[in-house]
């Protein structure tokens, strides 16, 4: 499992989201979707979640945390495009670090895009 990543997301989507986007993301977060794992995490600790709601503000607030195989990482990064212009504030929306690394890349919603940042040159 050499392969396996560490990945976690928190961050809001504005009001105004369209239902295409929050229908897509709800497919994702069902189980068998791309995060819709739940409970003990088999190599990274703790448990595996996935929650989506409406925010404390207008919007909805999404709370991840899976583990991802690499032949995931394409489907991750084009939900992450389709989610990126409805991304509420700028900034961190969460970090991915893989299995075998200490510490985690950033990711960043910079421009529009959710890039990844690493904290520490390997």
């Amino acid at each position: 499992m050499a392969d396996l990543y560490a990945l976690d997301l928190a961050f809001d989507l504005v009001e105004a989201t369209p239902d295409a986007v929050l229908t897509e993301l709800r497919r994702r977060l069902a189980p068998g979707g791309l995060l819709g794992s739940r409970g003990p995490a088999a190599r990274i600790g703790g448990m595996l979640v996935g929650e989506f709601a409406p925010a404390a503000r207008p919007g909805w607030a999404l709370t991840v945390r899976q583990e991802i195989h690499e032949e995931q990482l394409p489907a991750l990064e084009d939900l992450l495009l389709l989610l990126a212009p409805h991304i509420r504030p700028p900034g961190p929306v969460g970090r991915i670090r893989f299995h075998g690394h200490e510490s985690p890349d950033l990711l960043v919603l910079r421009e529009g895009r959710v890039v990844q940042v690493a904290l520490d040159p390997r």
